[in-house]
């Protein structure tokens, strides 16, 4: 019994330390990579609809690990998409800045993308804090703020040092209970000779 509660005790330990933390999908300082490809008009209605102007309608949102992939329509072949992506640049103004003044250079995390006539699936690579990301996504006529939650591509990433703490903490309470549970259920015989 008492071994059955150290074990309760140390599960809970362990999921008290998963929490929210940061999460990239870049390599590098400014790397981006954004890809669209022609998706074919199925018929089927989007719960999501927004006029990005210019003729270029969103259609849907996909959510990836370390990216957001929309789903466009443009009217006219060859219309210029810009898009920035936010969370990138606060995470580096942060990082830089500590408690004086940072400064950003935001043309560094603004990206064009040129879109065909039709549907088509826009792949970005964002940048995440806390499992959030935020881009803006403009035309010559509109600009939009897309923010949302993102799934992590590792579950143990996004955990605070101090939740690895109680993890590693409540894995050994936990390994150290099962030995002593199967040591008690079956005790040693002796010294035994092997041949």
């Amino acid at each position: 019994m008492r071994a059955a509660a150290v074990m309760v005790i140390a599960l809970a330990l362990v999921s008290a330390g998963v929490a929210p933390g940061v999460t990239s999908a870049q390599d590098g300082d400014n790397a981006s990579t954004t890809t669209a490809t022609a998706v074919p008009d199925s018929g089927n209605a989007s719960t999501m609809r927004a006029d990005l102007g210019a003729g270029v309608t969103l259609v849907d949102l996909e959510k990836q690990p370390g990216q957001i992939v929309l789903v466009l329509h443009a009217e006219q072949p060859a219309t210029m998409l810009n898009w920035q992506d936010s969370m990138g640049a606060m995470k580096a103004a942060n990082e830089r800045g500590g408690d004086d003044l940072s400064a950003v250079d935001m043309d560094a995390y603004q990206y064009r993308i040129w879109l065909d006539r039709g549907r088509q699936r826009v792949v970005l690579d964002v940048e995440t804090w806390r499992g959030a990301s935020t881009i803006s996504v403009w035309t010559t006529q509109k600009q939009f703020v897309i923010s949302t939650d993102l799934p992590s591509r590792n579950p143990f990433g996004a955990t605070s040092s101090t939740g690895g703490w109680l993890g590693g903490f409540g894995v050994a309470v936990c390994m150290v209970s099962l030995a002593a549970w199967k040591h008690k259920r079956n005790p040693p015989q002796g010294v035994r000779d092997l041949e």
